[in-house]
């Protein structure tokens, strides 16, 4: 199961607790303490992410919370991944920035980038059946903080999410300042794709290589500690820009390519195998827990064609993908 930030899990809590719901209340309903939020960089199970926005649906009468929440985007949700991103120069940094750190805030969805006619859609592709809160929080938190680091100089375009409008869409189209659809094929954000480059009015380059230097030291001890687990993380980050050489993942974690084999090696793991493992899982995961379109699955797991990622899905379980997903 997917895990998130215990850094935007407080986030959250933080907010319902404005909107008026009892902290106490709240971490009840979790089986969590107060001191229990106090572990830094720690990750959680999504489900007590999704747990908490239900239960602040029922006592707030609203479909809107993770929109709202989204709004009010601040650095500290994503701990230290936000404020990376928040120094960082551009979005193009930025989203940098995010595929090399994502492991440190959890693996609860996969960003991609299409190009076409001069504009870049960046889709969101959640790993698991979220709420449509989550993904409003999270589309709404891209748009808010390009409109701050920007003074405003990045706009979206278009907005699109994969669910049913849950609330009056005028509230939507009054924020976003653009086209607004629903029950599309994909969540995401359409934005002119020169606007990448735009300068961020919050870019501090001695900060933002400190803050980059401190993630880098939190993923070499991580890589020490647990190694598969590390490699894993870095895989499933960059299958969706390309089946990465294990070359790039050592450079990552700061060993030797020698000293990463060999520590596969010491679990009877090669390179190789492990990323067919991870598509694998990933691949059954994504047929099994979301509706996610097959032509963009293919494009999580890194293959270049349909017809590739079909060869492969075959192998691994006698069926095709679209088979295993009517049989579940």
């Amino acid at each position: 199961m997917p895990k998130i930030a215990l850094d935007t899990l407080r986030s959250l809590l933080n907010h319902l607790a404005l909107k008026g719901i009892e902290k106490e209340a709240m971490l009840a309903h979790l089986g969590m303490t107060k001191s229990s939020l106090n572990v830094s960089g720690e990750l959680i199970d999504i489900r007590l992410y999704e747990s908490l926005y239900a239960f602040a649906e029922r006592h707030l009468d609203s479909k809107t919370i993770g929109f709202e929440l989204g709004q009010n985007i601040e650095p500290d949700r994503w701990g230290t991944l936000g404020y990376i991103a928040f120094t960082s120069p551009s979005i193009k940094e930025a989203l940098a920035c995010q595929r090399r750190y994502q492991s440190l805030v959890g693996n609860m969805g996969t960003p991609l980038q299409e190009i076409s006619n001069n504009k870049l859609i960046l889709k969101w592709l959640p790993s698991y059946a979220c709420s449509h809160n989550t993904v409003e929080e999270i589309i709404t938190g891209w748009t808010a903080m390009a409109r701050k680091l920007s003074n405003k100089k990045i706009k979206p375009i278009g907005i699109y999410f994969g669910h049913e409008c849950q609330s009056d869409m005028r509230v939507y189209e009054d924020f976003y300042d653009c086209e607004v659809r629903f029950s599309c094929d994909y969540h995401g954000i359409k934005i002119y794709q020169d606007t990448i480059n735009q300068p961020f009015n919050r870019h501090d380059p001695e900060v933002h290589a400190l803050l980059c230097q401190h993630a880098d030291s939190l993923l070499n001890r991580l890589a020490e500690r647990r190694p598969v687990e590390s490699v894993t993380k870095f895989i499933t980050n960059q299958l969706p820009f390309g089946v990465p050489e294990i070359e790039d993942a050592a450079q990552n974690l700061h060993v030797s390519v020698r000293t990463l084999q060999r520590k596969l090696g010491e679990y009877d793991i090669t390179f190789s195998g492990l990323i067919d493992s991870i598509r694998k899982e990933l691949a059954l995961s994504y047929l099994r827990n979301t509706n996610t379109k097959i032509v963009y699955i293919t494009q999580m797991l890194g293959f270049s064609e349909q017809s590739a990622f079909q060869r492969a899905f075959k192998r691994w379980t006698g069926k095709t993908p679209r088979q295993y997903r009517n049989n579940e």
